[in-house]
């Protein structure tokens, strides 16, 4: 049995519902930065790394509240005591705490990424701070490793690529619980699998990827975790699917 934890290392609005998803409502849409602590066997995980420290490098959600380190306190973990970082992909709200004054801030941790979204980001944007201080500084400092297909790092733990989202998005399992990543960023996107969303680099890969997992998240009935949703289960509705949260979002089944 997996113990999970959310860490929700921010809560912000970076866009309308408008312009992230092609709705007729322009209210902002306000979102969780989850990352998430698993816990099995004797390997402790962390799925992605959240936005980062306050007042970070990067722009993006610069009034961020970086709650990373005291969650991980809170429960029972040192930044010392993560065995692998898994990313699920690049994006800026998932790898900030990656490094911290220019150090690898889980400092006896495997990083973990897929190839395809560290070339792809560094190539296209290389000078953006986060892009500079997260990936390429912690790949420079040779503690990034890059796979290039689905693998197990470590019993008990899976990297499944599912590109869409980007083209390196992965979805982990540890344990019994599944870790998402941005396969959907809204309950939208779960109630219709075809609604796209706008940070999505191939949209209709994205929606193929929906339609091909969602289904089986729901017939397993087991623990989801999906970072701007936080923990629950997937579970079929109409002709699409809905998402029920634990009430208990500590700890897992």
């Amino acid at each position: 049995m997996t113990d999970v934890t959310v860490l929700t290392d921010a809560e912000g609005t970076f866009a309308t519902m408008r312009q992230a998803f092609g709705v007729a409502d322009d209210g902002q849409w306000w979102l969780p930065f989850n990352a998430f602590l698993a816990r099995t066997g004797d390997v402790t995980v962390l799925v992605d790394t959240g936005v980062g420290p306050p007042g970070g490098s990067d722009p993006f959600l610069q009034d961020r509240a970086g709650r990373l380190p005291q969650l991980l306190a809170a429960a029972g973990v040192e930044p010392a005591d993560i065995d692998l970082v898994v990313h699920t992909h690049l994006h800026v709200d998932h790898v900030g705490w990656n490094m911290v004054d220019g150090e690898p801030y889980f400092a006896n941790a495997r990083y973990l990424a897929h190839r395809a979204d560290y070339d792809n980001f560094t190539s296209k944007n290389p000078d953006r701070r986060y892009v500079r201080d997260q990936l390429i500084a912690l790949h420079d400092a040779d503690r990034l490793e890059l796979f290039d297909e689905g693998f197990s790092p470590a019993p008990g733990v899976g990297i499944e690529h599912a590109a869409g989202h980007t083209a390196g998005h992965c979805v982990v399992t540890v344990g019994d619980a599944t870790f998402a990543g941005d396969l959907a960023v809204h309950e939208l996107q779960l109630a219709d699998p075809g609604v796209a969303y706008v940070f999505e680099e191939d949209p209709p890969e994205a929606a193929a990827r929906r339609r091909e997992l969602l289904p089986r998240f729901a017939a397993s009935g087991g623990l989801v975790g999906i970072p701007h949703l936080g923990l629950g289960r997937i579970h079929a509705a109409d002709d699409g699917f809905g998402w029920s949260e634990e009430s208990d979002a500590g700890t897992s089944n």
